[in-house]
């Protein structure tokens, strides 16, 4: 995968800029707390430094000398250790607030923008990166805001060193930089190869987590053991962890033979160091000075490498920041600036409209003209694909039309605003979806001026009323086990239910069913279709479906073919007619009886 450019030094000011505007006290606390690690590490060097020196110069006489130096020095290296220690815990809370705040900013885009981009694949692997840059302590967004105060400490202590160690003898801190800067090479061309094979890696990953969730899943249990699927589980199990394994040590091997240079480079520097160091001991180096030089070689390796990593991980994860910001900079939301009232009837035009799906070349409308008019139910039937939940989708404002208009009460759809758009329309789609929350929530889709007297007036005209009052808590009983282990579920019959309620909750003039009542029986369709007529009078009413439950209370019925409109009219006229919508209403007849009676 071809590498993307990109401008690290634009992301980094960036962040800065977002800590200055969410907490500029913080840039504050990270000035301090670099200070405080940068005096950190001399006190290792400094110490057989003291301790030894101590010795040679008071000989026997040294032990009340001592310990008064030892005292002072612990003393010291105690305040710094312990201020560079409750400086870093501090801000690490801060740098992580930071990342959840980058957080919400992203959920919020991904909420608000248009929901072509939800179902196109293609988007999710493009932004792959941006979704993956808040993800984890130590990378991304708050990976990068905490080497702000690590890069600036160590390279005060680099700088300090350098000095230090140029004075012992300037081979020894070329070799040094050498070294560090063969380590930069090896951490940099290690990670494009792993970047080069992340899409790889990054299915293989998911393949892999996906078999290992579904063999471990209780939901799958009945499956495995009814059909045997045991076996193949397995095996495709370890099919992918062999292939997972496979592309893992390919980037593996790449970095141990890269790491050889290494070894090379540390193995010189090390053997220069301590020829020098010897041979300096040897003219009469005092011993004390002879162990500070070793013990700094040791750390200013260290803090290099630490140094060198830092600046690797702002390099590399600053990809994925940058990807980002790109995500949170796009115009993934397109809205006009109008408003429609809601509280009057609505009615809904398709001027010769024509669409596909993003990436496709099969129009599902091709030319389409319809229109939907004020209080009216209309049932829109049809066979699976000819277009029925498109046509929702169209109307609701979830997809565009390529060519043509969509309006409603003569107002262009592109030029409302999304919110006073989706306003408009109570929708019960067929995959509806219950929350980790309170019924009570569940039902008015918010936490806020919720008005329980409503809330239990739609539950009790679909049916759920008796169910929620032997709940102990009543609308505050929690709905699943994801948030709450005393969480309830319902049956699909009952989970359709509770989503009907909630469309009437909402009250909105248009009011859609999208086959929201395919996990009911046919008797108890036609009963929620007859009962839920009552319930929307003057409302623009819209029935999806394949079965013919909501057909005879309506004004008018469209059968779509995958075409279009190929029969419209009331279901007398259709009957009489006896064409598609016929043959499809006598076939389904016997499923709508009861007792005799045909529904």
């Amino acid at each position: 995968m071809k590498r993307e450019k990109y401008n690290v030094f634009s992301v980094v000011l960036r962040l800065i800029r977002f800590i200055y505007n969410e907490k500029r006290s913080q840039l504050f606390w990270m000035v301090l707390t670099a200070i405080f690690m940068a005096v950190l590490p001399f006190k290792e060097i400094f110490l057989p430094k003291v301790a030894i020196g101590t010795l040679e110069k008071y000989g026997k006489d040294a032990a009340w000398p001592l310990v008064k130096v030892m005292a002072i020095y612990f003393l010291c290296a105690g305040i710094v250790t312990f201020f560079s220690s409750y400086l870093t815990q501090r801000i690490s809370a801060d740098n992580m607030r930071m990342r959840m705040r980058y957080l919400i900013l992203t959920s919020k885009v991904l909420q608000t923008m248009d929901y072509k981009n939800v179902e196109d694949a293609t988007f999710w692997e493009k932004n792959d990166k941006a979704l993956n840059a808040g993800n984890s302590n130590d990378n991304g967004v708050e990976g990068i805001i905490d080497k702000f105060t690590k890069i600036p400490a160590r390279f005060i202590v680099i700088i300090v060193m350098s000095v230090m160690v140029i004075g012992l003898h300037p081979a020894i801190f070329a070799l040094a930089i050498i070294h560090w800067l063969t380590l930069m090479f090896v951490s940099a061309k290690t990670h494009d190869f792993e970047y080069s094979k992340k899409e790889e890696i990054a299915g293989a990953s998911r393949r892999k987590e996906y078999f290992k969730k579904t063999s471990q899943d209780f939901s799958f249990g009945k499956d495995i053991r009814i059909f045997n699927f045991r076996k193949r589980l397995l095996d495709n199990l370890k099919y992918e962890i062999n292939a997972y394994v496979k592309l893992f040590g390919m980037v593996e091997n790449r970095k141990y033979v890269l790491g050889l240079l290494g070894i090379l480079t540390l193995l010189l520097t090390n053997v220069c160091m301590y020829y020098i160091l010897i041979k300096k001991a040897v003219a009469g180096m005092p011993i004390s000075s002879f162990t500070m030089y070793t013990a700094l070689m040791v750390s200013f390796s260290e803090v290099l490498n630490l140094f060198g990593d830092n600046l690797m991980l702002v390099r590399n994860e600053g990809e994925y920041v940058d990807a980002m910001f790109k995500l949170l900079d796009d115009k993934l939301l397109t809205e006009g600036d109008k408003e429609l009232p809601l509280d009057g009837p609505i009615e809904i035009v398709f001027d010769h409209v024509t669409f596909r799906y993003p990436h496709t070349d099969k129009d599902i409308f091709k030319d389409f003209s319809f229109t939907i008019h004020k209080g009216e139910k209309l049932a829109i039937v049809g066979v699976n694909g000819a277009g029925k939940s498109t046509l929702v989708k169209l109307m609701c404002g979830l997809y565009a039309p390529d060519e043509g208009h969509i309006y409603i009460n003569g107002v262009d759809i592109n030029d409302l605003k999304k919110e006073n758009l989706y306003a408009l329309y109570s929708t019960v789609f067929q995959d509806f979806n219950i929350l980790a929350f309170t019924i009570r929530e569940n039902v008015a889709c918010s936490r806020e001026n919720v008005d329980d007297a409503r809330v239990m007036e739609a539950l009790e005209k679909v049916g759920l009323g008796d169910k929620v009052k032997s709940f102990e808590k009543g609308l505050d009983q929690m709905m699943l086990k994801v948030i709450d282990e005393n969480g309830t579920d319902f049956s699909g019959g009952e989970r359709q239910k509770l989503a009907i309620a909630r469309a009437l909750y909402k009250d909105a003039p248009v009011v859609i069913m999208d086959e929201p009542t395919a996990a009911l029986d046919a008797l108890a369709e036609a009963e929620i279709y007859e009962s839920f007529s009552g319930l929307v009078e003057g409302k623009t009413a819209i029935y999806v479906s394949h079965r013919l439950a909501s057909t005879r209370f309506c004004d008018h019925i469209a059968l779509f073919d995958g075409t279009g409109v190929k029969e419209y009219g009331t279901h007398e006229e259709l009957m009489e007619k006896k064409g598609t919508y016929y043959d499809m209403f006598v076939v389904q007849g016997k499923y709508y009886q009861e007792e005799g009676a045909t529904a």
